[in-house]
């Protein structure tokens, strides 16, 4: 049993490897936290996101929107707090509302 799970694991690990999948692209497809997934997009790509869009997210202001879009790109939802542009604190509340698209190459 425990070799067939570590095959398994390793299958869906190169399978999502050689798709170019990256985990940000695929966490805009996960369920909301009760399990249920809504019909409305209710996460914001911080690369596209305006700043209305942004200053709505928990714990923002229309000022840390302004910082936000000033130091893009991102290359994951990390750089915030890597690029001082967010506190950890800020981060942690925010961190499931927010992506980084990658490029399709």
């Amino acid at each position: 049993m425990r070799k067939r799970a570590t095959y398994l694991i390793t299958l869906a690990i190169l399978a999502a490897g050689s798709s170019g999948c990256s985990l940000s692209s695929l966490e805009k497809e996960v369920k909301g936290v009760n399990g249920s997934a809504s019909g409305k997009e209710t996460r914001v790509e911080l690369n596209s996101a305006g700043r209305k869009r942004l200053s709505a997210l928990p714990g923002l202001t229309g000022e840390d929107a302004d910082k936000i879009i000033a130091n893009r790109p991102y290359v994951n939802r990390r750089d915030l707090v890597r690029k001082g542009v967010l506190s950890e604190a800020q981060f942690e509340k925010l961190k499931d509302s927010v992506y980084v698209e990658h490029a399709k190459e």
